[in-house]
C-alpha cells in the first residue's frame, strides 16, 4: 500500500510536468528528476527543474505516506537565469518567531538581512511550488 502511494505521487508529479512542456528545458544538463523507483525505494524526491528561461528549481523532499503523501524535511529553492536566489521554502526550523514555523519562505538574496516570512500557501508540496515558479515565468514573459 505504501509503495502504491508513491507510485500515485510520483506519477502525479511526473504528470503535471508533461503537462508542462513549454516550460521546462528537459533536454538541459542540469535537468534531473528521479526515476519512479528512486522515489519509492528512498522516499525522496530529488530533483532540478530547468525551465525555459534558464531559471532552475532544486528539489528536495523527503515523503512520509502515513496517511497521506506529505513532504518533510524540505528545500525548494528557485534561482534566475544569473543565478539570484527567487524564493525559497523550507521546514528548517531556525525561525521561530515565524507564524507558519517550521514551514518558511525566504525571498531575494541570500544574506543576513534576507527576508523571512511565513508560509505564503497552505500547504508546501512538488506542485504547488512549481506553480509559483511557473507564476513567476508567466509574469516575466
Amino acid at each position: 500500500m505504501a509503495n502504491g502511494k508513491l507510485r500515485d505521487y510520483y506519477w502525479r508529479i511526473k504528470t503535471f510536468i508533461a503537462e508542462h512542456p513549454e516550460s521546462f528545458d528537459s533536454e538541459s544538463s542540469a535537468f534531473r528528476f528521479p526515476e519512479q523507483d528512486d522515489l519509492v525505494n528512498f522516499e525522496l524526491i530529488d530533483a532540478v527543474l530547468v525551465f525555459r528561461d534558464g531559471s532552475k528549481l532544486y528539489v528536495r523532499a523527503a515523503l512520509n505516506y502515513e496517511t497521506i503523501v506529505r513532504e518533510q524535511d524540505y528545500a525548494y529553492v528557485y534561482y534566475d537565469a544569473q543565478g539570484n536566489r527567487i524564493f525559497q521554502y523550507d521546514d528548517a526550523p531556525h525561525h521561530p518567531e515565524i507564524a507558519t514555523h517550521p514551514h518558511h519562505l525566504h525571498r531575494g538574496r541570500k544574506s543576513k538581512r534576507e527576508q523571512i516570512l511565513p508560509l505564503d500557501v497552505l500547504q508546501v508540496n512538488f506542485i504547488t511550488i512549481v506553480e509559483k515558479a511557473l507564476e513567476r515565468l508567466k509574469k516575466a514573459s
